[in-house]
């Protein structure tokens, strides 16, 4: 992460939690000034500390600081409201059933929550107005393809990440088309004088720049003068959380190598996968009649649905689940599920939003075909077809998969090949990058996702 991102996170944060103690102040001082204000101050101030904590968190997992939600339009103002309002309902239940905390009247809750939204929103579109005009890193784009422009165009178009598209720069060989928006320069022999006149502080190169070794040498001359070279995969995974397969070779994955043994990391997952199966399957033992039972009283059929998937070094497994469907949803074969899929049933709909139908898949996990979090596993019949259409598909395989994925949690639905490969993007970023954090961040946001009634 670059540390134009990582400041601007950073501010974003910092702002927030001061909002926090703004909020908790102010509603004091109004209440009780020139009484009881500084007794009741420490009396609020460890309980409300613990939780901004929490507050903190729920914006984490609504991704409230991903710089590519950073802005005014309506979805980031669905996400910020629905964020405050897990955190006013998380509020006044500790309240309410912690009586220790023992805060009283109830009233200044409601006061802190409401002042704190109010300024949440100020402030949130006061940071977008300055991540818009202070200082931004001048990127330069070396080397162009129809994915770098079009990538270039986002970057210039959502400012609040932090740099400044200085423009494209052709080399000999390259017909990529550009939108009329950007800055088209021809090939600067002497790379040098270009960047200190432009005052350009970032170089991503595309891979064929990467391959040029007459190039990659005046690039190397600009290291002294503090700037930055990236190749353009592995900042683009930066922005956008997923790794642009139209622009990666077999190189790539040599430098990158997907199966590198995480020994402490593969410890650790196993035996909260065990753990978290374990306790998963006394409110499974309790679902399961009562989900039988509604099943059974809609359609006639089996309770369960259990289908061949592939897993890990494409070895096949069985995964058992609550099914969802009509009983002869497939007689004509194997077909990609949509989301309005006319073939579910309605006490399937409740059981695919909520994610109940998931449940026996703890079966899965304690065997330890599956894990909580990998990328989903697809049926040996989409796997044939998928791997001979989406170049390297099968290196998703290199690894366990999960009941939940980062492809799951950031691409909202999958029913074709051609959403197969955007997920494939999610999933190599999860594979390069997997590790605890990674894993904890992706459950956190799948229950989101599930209170949210959105995703596959």
């Amino acid at each position: 992460m670059s540390g134009t991102t990582d400041a601007r996170k950073l501010a974003l944060f910092l702002g927030d939690i001061t909002i926090f103690y703004v909020s908790l102040f102010a509603v004091l001082m109004l209440r009780y000034y020139g009484t009881e204000s500084d007794l009741l101050i420490p009396l609020h101030l460890k309980p409300f500390s613990a939780l901004f904590i929490v507050w903190i968190l729920v914006f984490i997992v609504m991704g409230l600081y991903e710089l590519r939600h950073a802005s005014n339009n309506l979805k980031f103002i669905q996400m910020l409201t629905q964020a405050m309002a897990v955190n006013a309902v998380l509020t006044v239940a500790t309240f309410y059933f912690i009586p220790a905390f023992g805060i009283a009247p109830r009233l200044n809750l409601f006061g802190v929550i409401l002042l704190a939204t109010l300024l949440l929103f100020a402030w949130r579109k006061l940071a977008l107005l300055l991540f818009k005009t202070i200082t931004k890193e001048s990127a330069l784009f070396l080397g162009i393809t129809d994915e770098i422009a079009a990538f270039a165009e986002y970057l210039e178009a959502n400012s609040q990440f932090g740099y400044r598209v200085a423009g494209l720069m052709r080399t000999d060989h390259e017909p990529g088309s550009v939108p009329a928006s950007l800055n088209i320069i021809a090939f600067q022999r002497d790379l040098h004088s270009f960047v200190r006149r432009e005052k350009i502080s970032l170089i991503v190169i595309s891979p064929v720049v990467a391959e040029n070794s007459e190039i990659l040498g005046g690039l190397m001359a600009l290291l002294p003068l503090g700037i930055g070279i990236r190749p353009f995969s592995s900042f683009y995974e930066e922005i956008t959380g997923k790794v642009p397969i139209s622009m990666i070779t077999e190189r790539w994955f040599l430098e990158n190598p997907p199966v590198r043994q995480k020994f402490f990391f593969d410890a650790v997952k196993r035996a909260v996968d065990v753990a978290g199966a374990m306790i998963l399957a006394a409110p499974t033992a309790i679902f399961t009649p009562i989900i039988a039972f509604a099943i059974k009283l809609e359609t006639p059929g089996p309770i369960f649905y259990k289908q061949r998937r592939v897993g890990k070094n494409g070895e096949l497994f069985i995964i058992y689940k609550f099914r969802s469907m009509a009983a002869n949803a497939e007689t004509n074969g194997a077909q990609w599920a949509s989301e309005d899929d006319p073939r579910i049933t309605r006490v399937g709909g409740v059981l695919r939003r909520t994610r109940l139908d998931e449940l026996p898949q703890i079966l899965s996990i304690l065997k330890g075909d599956l894990s909580f979090v990998g990328p989903r596993p697809e049926r040996p019949e989409f796997v044939e077809e998928l791997r001979k259409i989406i170049p390297f598909y099968d290196i998703r395989h290199s690894v366990k998969p999960g009941l939940t994925g980062w492809a799951q949690i950031n691409f909202p639905y999958g029913a074709s090949a051609k959403d197969s490969y955007r997920k494939l993007q999610y999933d190599l970023f999860y594979i390069k990058n997997r590790s605890i954090a990674l894993d904890i961040t992706t459950l956190l946001k799948t229950i989101k996702t599930v209170l949210s009634r959105a995703g596959r």
